[in-house]
């Protein structure tokens, strides 16, 4: 007995380092789930649970911002491998997307402070970023998958914190340039992951809940939109432009829902995948929560009653979804322990 109770806490270590060098890119999804979920169960009503799902996005947030920094001091060859590996570089973005969504959630009151450093982090890392991320996708070997619809939730959240703060004067014009090239290079991903779908296909096993970043990428986009509409006094043709690509982004988006739920059923009904926790799980309940939040966000600026129902649906859809998840994730740590949980995910 006396010898396992000292090897216990040995492996334990031993597990938790391995776990530290194997951290994903995309683990910030998680955080970008709490956050944004907490926003829509907020505009339902359910102030309690957003307070709850908002702690618990700061409180990951923080776990991970101290993972990720052992893992660059620990482990810096398996960070530049990561960031020079097309299938998980994008996965980086998680981190802007969740610094920007909770600076958005805590934009007000005494937190304020604390939500421009987190604007700022992301904003500057987002940067950092866009450069390297572009010269990995020019990679002959690169095969676009819905990871690279980070390209744009990335620098779309860093538009809708800074919004949400309204951090100088300039922030309408800025943010309306900065959106306009977001949903540029939606359409452009949109395009690339599109080709490559198209020529060579997507195997049941490569078809994870990580294309739901799709749609998530286009709500981000509507939220962003919407908020730029909101910040300043637009008239005459550029407000008619902004409503209108407003509308056409968002129309696409809820066009994609059946299509990913199709494509869910496909994988996991026809072709009998396994229904089992891993990460990019996080990364289809980001894109509901964010659509509940950027269709109410639209309805207000653009007078639309329709989105409005809409956007309390999915509110509720994306509680559900979170619930769902989460459950899973107890269910799997109290079988076979937290750090056993898969963590390779796409992206």
């Amino acid at each position: 007995m006396g010898h396992q109770a000292t090897t216990t806490p040995n492996s334990y270590r031993a597990r938790m380092r391995e776990g530290i060098g194997r951290l994903p890119p995309a683990s910030f999804a998680s955080v970008m789930a709490a956050g944004i979920v907490s926003r829509a169960a907020a505009s339902v009503g359910a102030h309690t649970v957003a307070r709850l799902l908002l702690s618990l996005g700061v409180l990951l947030y923080v776990v991970l911002v101290a993972a990720t920094a052992w893992r660059i001091a620990a482990y810096r060859s398996r960070m530049a491998q990561d960031a020079a590996d097309p299938a998980r570089a994008f996965g980086f973005f998680t981190f802007v997307a969740a610094s920007d969504v909770l600076a958005a959630d805590l934009a007000t009151g005494h937190w304020r402070p604390f939500a421009i450093g987190l604007l700022t982090g992301g904003a500057l890392c987002c940067v950092a970023l866009l450069r390297a991320v572009v010269t990995v996708a020019r990679n002959r070997s690169a095969r676009p998958d819905g990871s690279w619809f980070l390209l744009v939730v990335g620098p779309q959240s860093v538009v809708v914190a800074t919004t949400e703060l309204r951090v100088g004067p300039a922030t309408a014009v800025a943010g309306m340039c900065c959106w306009g090239a977001g949903v540029l290079a939606y359409a452009t991903v949109t395009s690339l992951v599109w080709t490559r779908l198209r020529r060579h296909g997507v195997s049941p096993t490569e078809l994870t809940p990580v294309y739901w970043i799709a749609m998530g990428a286009g709500a981000i986009s509507v939220l962003a939109g919407a908020s730029v509409l909101q910040s300043a006094c637009w008239y005459g043709s550029v407000r008619t432009v902004i409503t209108a690509v407003l509308m056409l982004v968002s129309g696409w988006a809820t066009a994609l829902i059946p299509v990913l739920l199709g494509a869910g059923a496909w994988r996991h009904i026809r072709h009998r995948v396994p229904l089992r926790y891993e990460l990019s799980w996080w990364s289809a309940v980001f894109p509901i929560g964010m659509y509940a939040v950027a269709t109410q966000r639209a309805a207000r600026a653009t007078s639309a009653g329709l989105w409005q129902e809409a956007g309390r649906t999915a509110a509720w859809a994306a509680l559900a979804a979170w619930t769902l998840v989460g459950a899973v994730i107890l269910v799997q740590w109290s079988r076979s322990g937290p750090m056993s949980q898969r963590n390779e995910p796409p992206g």
